[in-house]
């Protein structure tokens, strides 16, 4: 029930239950005194009634979201004062006029009910896209996207009248900008977004990559100056504008990695996907049905399908294969590996191929992962890191060097206690020469022990994270087992990358204990 925690500026919402009326209602407080605490009990969805004080077990809640019988009620109104935020009670006129906004058009299409990152996966009987909006947020984007069709018709007139050389293509571009701007809106205007009591503004909806089921939520004025707001997501778009280059003509093509064939030489960045972790194209229908909706008349082969295609997105999901777990491993391997032999196809001798990967060798306990992690030897090895790297030395790729790169916000969502990633690793590849030399597995151990502290030494005196060092490592290291055809175990079998990282690992360890030694065990 907290509205904001800030010393001179207490605001929580009080819930009186009337007991005659069978309602309850909410009241404004501020001081020092303690907020009521949340009736929520447990994760998930369980509550303690305020009107009887039963707990009402998660089957029982997800039970009336799947009969259509949850509701919403108004229980703060968040205005600007003199000096910040003021809170003000609830009023029926501001209640009615939320529930009894109308949109034109809603978007009346399916979620994937199957994957978890989005709240339809959490069993709570949501199907429909339309269903995480309320009705004035409905009103407001469908208003935003129609108005866009009304803004390029104008554009274009005066284009036209200035002679523009290119009216159409003006006309096009700005439109398209401004369709960003609403799709960057929507990600403020759902019923997902909720309070932020620390800087006292409204969070957005995808503060992580998952739509989360949420208990309560703060709607958006969209002509306010608070955040949100349609003319800050408009400067959004026009401060990312401001950083582009555009001295040269460019070209933007779709394509299946996979089946890029006959292409000329490329300098190659890329950000590959992350095993099963995060449901893109699924993910990706949420701006997508906006997007279509502003501007498939511009773009009518861009959006010619309701939603984003999903058959051949190069992620391990079991749910795209009848729930076979080892059939989504094979098709990421096999299409990551394609991936990247086209990339040896193509690359420029004179520029190495970059890939951003900012994906966590080894999750805390705690956190809710997916990904499973293999054991060998008490070594714990990410299968994310071990499929990409799998996929990148099948296609004699080697590993040249490592950029820790700051890409992650400080500001961004974690669980409590949450063993967040704060950089991306960027991995410098080029193509291994033909004549590299095979070598045993006690040369190779000798190559790591050799120049791995050194490399370690570098990436922390440049500042890296501590959370991020392992995940680091595994560049340097990775380039001293790149560089061979092959290191070989004892029977004369070529070692795998899930041993490698795990010997790489153990390194690791036994560079920071030996670091850790000079401290006493409280620094420890």
């Amino acid at each position: 029930f907290n509205l904001s925690t800030k010393k001179n500026n207490n605001f929580w919402i009080e819930p009186i239950v009337d007991h005659t009326t069978k309602k309850i209602n909410f009241f404004i407080r501020s001081g020092l005194n303690t907020p009521r605490i949340s009736p929520k009990v447990g994760r998930g969805a369980q509550f303690r009634c305020l009107m009887c004080g039963q707990v009402a077990p998660e089957s029982a809640v997800r039970d009336e979201f799947k009969a259509k019988k949850n509701g919403v009620q108004l229980m703060a109104i968040v205005a600007e004062g003199k000096n910040g935020r003021i809170y003000l009670p609830p009023e029926e006129e501001q209640e009615w006029i939320a529930l009894n906004a109308v949109p034109k058009w809603i978007p009346e299409v399916e979620m994937n009910t199957e994957t978890s990152n989005l709240v339809s996966g959490r069993g709570y009987g949501i199907t429909h896209w339309h269903e995480i909006f309320s009705s004035r947020q409905l009103t407001a984007l469908t208003t935003f996207c129609d108005l866009i069709a009304e803004a390029r018709e104008l554009i274009l007139n005066d284009a036209l009248t200035s002679q523009h050389p290119d009216s159409q293509a003006y006309a096009d571009a700005v439109a398209t900008y401004l369709a960003f701007a609403v799709d960057k809106c929507s990600d403020y205007w759902s019923s997902i977004s909720t309070w932020n009591i620390i800087p006292e503004t409204i969070r957005n909806t995808f503060s992580r990559q998952a739509i989360p089921m949420t208990w309560d939520y703060a709607e958006v004025n969209p002509l306010s100056d608070s955040t949100g707001n349609w003319i800050s997501m408009v400067n959004w778009v026009r401060k990312a504008l401001l950083t582009l280059p555009a001295s040269l003509p460019g070209i933007a093509e779709q394509a299946d990695a996979q089946r890029l064939k006959n292409l000329p030489a490329a300098m190659i960045c890329t950000d590959p996907p992350y095993y099963d972790n995060i449901a893109y194209a699924d993910l990706s229908d949420y701006f997508y049905i906006w997007l279509r909706q502003s501007l498939r008349t511009i773009y009518p082969e861009l959006f010619r399908s309701i939603l984003v295609p999903k058959t051949q997105e190069l992620v391990a999901t079991p749910y795209r294969f009848k729930g076979n777990k080892h059939e989504a491993k094979r098709f990421f391997e096999k299409g990551l590996e394609m991936v990247f032999h086209n990339f040896r196809e193509m690359t420029v001798p004179y520029y190495p191929v970059t890939i951003f990967y900012a994906f966590k060798q080894a999750g805390n306990q705690n956190e809710e992962r997916q990904t499973e992690e293999f054991s060998l030897d008490n070594e714990r090895v990410s299968t994310g890191w071990e499929t990409m790297l799998n996929g990148l030395l099948a296609s004699s790729f080697e590993i040249t060097g490592t950029w820790p790169m700051r890409t992650e916000l400080a500001n961004r969502s974690v669980g409590i206690g949450a063993n967040a990633l704060a950089s991306s690793i960027v991995l410098v590849c080029r193509p291994r020469a033909e004549d590299a030399p095979s070598v045993s597995r006690r040369e190779f151990l000798a190559a790591l022990n050799r120049e791995l502290p050194a490399a370690l030494h570098r990436l922390q005196r440049g500042n890296i994270a501590p959370v991020d060092l392992a995940q680091a490592a595994i560049g340097p290291g990775m380039a001293i087992f790149s560089r061979y055809s092959a290191v070989l175990e004892s029977d004369g079998s070529p070692m795998s990358v899930h041993t490698a990282l795990a010997l790489i690992n153990r390194t690791l360890d036994e560079y920071l204990a030996e670091q850790e030694s000079e401290y006493d065990s409280d620094s420890r």
